[in-house]
């Protein structure tokens, strides 16, 4: 079986792009709540922000269930099911328990004033759980905040999982790659917009809108014929894209003030991110189908690094927005010190065998999946 290696790279460099678009998160008051904000927003921050919120999580989640297709086709479903467990459920609770309470701490400082210890903020933000005023966690009270992310990946495989194996049962579901068109492709995105209406909403779109991408992500971008599609029309996707978000999020949504399209509710949001899907995927198969030591390493980074990231953004971003210097300054100084000790951190944790497996690191003698 040959390995997709940009589907690996895409998944990286997603990753990676979170530590600007976070970092710009402190940027944005006003229009976003963040854990810790300058006093000093930016339009340009704000833009930055609106241009990679509509794609980048459905393209995670289209991924992931590339990389189901591929798993069980080396793996029964009982390997699969534990291999979630090990590799998403514990990292979770891990995550819940030693990095969330980290963000929570500075939350707390930053939006009340708190002058308490991190023992005292760490009970709090247990104890709140059932009195939590605010679900994204700003206030410093309990909340999963980016770890949602493997939660709803963890419960979306588990039910993926399910479907897949009564469709095999059933042997009722049959598609030929090669009548989808790339108006088909296209098209997609309505059904993921109309999902929007139902179910919990995490980054602009419901779980049952991300469970669809998954099962997207599963049974079509996996044929061949449909990636060589997007292969070949990947400029006019990304042309595509680039004109969508600079047409309607940037000058229809921000400038004009419509600020409706910055919501899964909105087809336009919708759109937009799903021709980025579509485009990336194209465009990750033309470019970046290749693998050498530092992808390898990166690809074997990305999950720990994104359990680790915001902790440690979040922690930096509370001391420099009191720095007295240009807020562009700012924002490099969270993005590169954020990025730097973040890689650190992983450096020294990959190298503990114990606690490897809480954050998902692959043991020396394992490939990342």
């Amino acid at each position: 079986m040959v390995r997709l290696h940009y589907i690996d790279n895409l998944r990286w460099m997603s990753i990676l792009i979170l530590f600007p678009f976070h970092a710009a998160f402190v940027f944005s008051a006003g229009w976003y709540g963040y854990y810790v904000s300058s006093d000093e927003p930016s339009m340009a921050a704000y833009l930055f922000t609106v241009s990679v919120e509509p794609w980048i999580m459905p393209l995670l989640f289209c991924v992931a269930g590339m990389s189901t297709k591929f798993a069980l086709q080396k793996h029964n479903p009982q390997m699969y099911l534990k291999e979630r467990v090990t590799k998403l459920l514990v990292p979770f609770l891990a995550g819940l328990f030693f990095i969330c309470p980290i963000i929570a701490y500075y939350a707390l400082k930053f939006h009340t004033g708190y002058t308490g210890s991190f023992t005292d903020a760490f009970v709090h933000f247990f104890s709140s759980i059932h009195t939590i005023q605010n679900l994204n966690g700003i206030s410093g009270d309990f909340s999963v905040d980016h770890l949602w992310f493997i939660l709803s990946l963890f419960i979306i495989s588990v039910v993926a999982l399910g479907v897949i194996l009564l469709e095999q049962r059933q042997a009722g579901f049959h598609l030929n790659p090669d009548k989808v068109s790339l108006p088909v492709l296209g098209l997609l995105f309505i059904p993921v917009w109309l999902l929007n209406f139902i179910g919990i909403f995490e980054t602009g779109y419901s779980l049952t809108s991300y469970f669809a991408m998954f099962l997207i992500g599963y049974y079509l971008f996996t044929k061949d014929p449909v990636q060589a599609m997007m292969e070949k029309y990947w400029a006019v996707l990304l042309a595509a894209w680039i004109v969508l978000t600079i047409g309607l999020m940037w000058i229809y949504g921000m400038i004009l003030g419509h600020y409706e399209v910055f919501w899964g509710y909105s087809a336009i949001y919708v759109l937009t991110g799903w021709t980025g899907v579509l485009s990336l995927l194209g465009a990750g198969r033309h470019l970046f189908d290749s693998t050498n030591n530092i992808t390898a390493y990166m690809g074997a980074a990305s999950y720990p690094v994104y359990i680790i990231h915001q902790a440690i953004l979040v922690a930096i971003a509370y001391y420099v927005v009191m720095l007295a210097i240009p807020p562009a300054l700012q924002f490099l100084v969270i993005v590169i010190f954020s990025f730097l000790l973040t890689f650190a951190c992983y450096e020294i944790l990959r190298r503990i065998p114990g606690v490897r497996a809480l954050f998902g690191i692959a043991g020396p003698q394992k490939k990342t999946a």
